[in-house]
């Protein structure tokens, strides 16, 4: 290393070592009456992407000088009055009910990961179950079918009765279901749905739209979704499903069961209530 290079090394040592050793309350620079302190400079040098570049001499200066110049437009503002402006206030305002809503739904979701980490092993299915649901349930493996239904989904049976009149009415179905049904994914697609296999659906739905002959339409059914109204599209017969291809989809049925009677267990013990009536903007 030549000599110039040496010195300039020191030098930057030097400054770093001055900079990490100082005072935590030192005032580094004035801008007014404002002091920016090295306190300040460190909390946001330590979410800069840019660390070796500014613990050089030359990238220190020019960090500095940055913060200065932003200080500078700061307390021009402010000498202006924009930060007595309508416009400022309302900004503000919204960043921070933004920010609030951001950290509510972070301690919302970190409550839910922790809490769900320790009751994995409740919903958890075995290799024995597993085994013992495509035992039981062997003949649907062996002869599967698939079916697409239309339906209506509304939340009270005064709207349910209502949509079935206008059906039995003539009415097509389709249009009964985008005038009435409020399941968004479908509604506007005239309700409908699938295709799908058995055990995808609520026990109460799939029962009714398995007992259905193709353009038939059922009475009005109520699961834990609201009051529904099915119209059956088509059905038809699958090639058989062997153990090994069946078991990724019995799990995930397995779990949902679980999970959801956990979820009634939990329902009781907290006593749980739900007003669907209430209107939502």
């Amino acid at each position: 290393m030549n000599k110039s290079v040496m010195i300039i090394a020191l030098a930057g040592l030097t400054a770093a070592l001055s900079f990490a050793c100082a005072d935590k309350d030192q005032v580094v620079a004035k801008v007014g009456k404002v002091k920016i302190t090295q306190t300040e400079i460190e909390a946001r040098l330590a979410n800069t992407p840019y660390q070796e570049f500014i613990n050089t001499p030359f990238g220190k200066k020019q960090y500095l000088d940055w913060i200065v110049r932003e200080a500078v437009l700061v307390e021009s503002a402010k000498k202006a009055g924009i930060d007595k402006e309508k416009s400022y206030k309302d900004a503000v305002k919204d960043f921070k009910q933004q920010q609030a809503r951001q950290l509510k739904e972070y301690e919302t979701n970190l409550l839910v990961e922790l809490y769900f980490r320790g009751i994995q092993s409740e919903i958890t299915v075995t290799n024995e179950e597993i085994a013992a649901y495509y035992n039981i349930h062997k003949a649907d493996f062996d002869a599967p079918v698939s079916y697409t239904v239309r339906h209506i989904l509304v939340m009270d049976k005064v709207t349910a009765d209502k949509a079935m009149q206008e059906i039995q009415s003539g009415v097509s179905f389709q249009n009964v279901a985008m005038e009435y049904s409020q399941d968004p994914s479908s509604a506007q697609n005239g309700g409908l749905m699938g295709p799908f296999r058995k055990g995808e659906l609520v026990p109460e739905f799939e029962k009714e739209a398995l007992s259905l002959q193709n353009d038939q339409y059922s009475g009005i059914i109520e699961t834990s979704y609201g009051y529904h109204i099915i119209y059956k599209v088509s059905q038809k017969q699958l090639p058989a499903i062997s153990f090994t291809d069946a078991a990724p989809e019995i799990k995930q049925i397995l779990e949902r069961e679980k999970f959801d009677r956990w979820f009634e267990s939990k329902y009781k013990e907290l006593g749980v209530k739900i007003d669907y009536n209430v209107p939502l903007e």
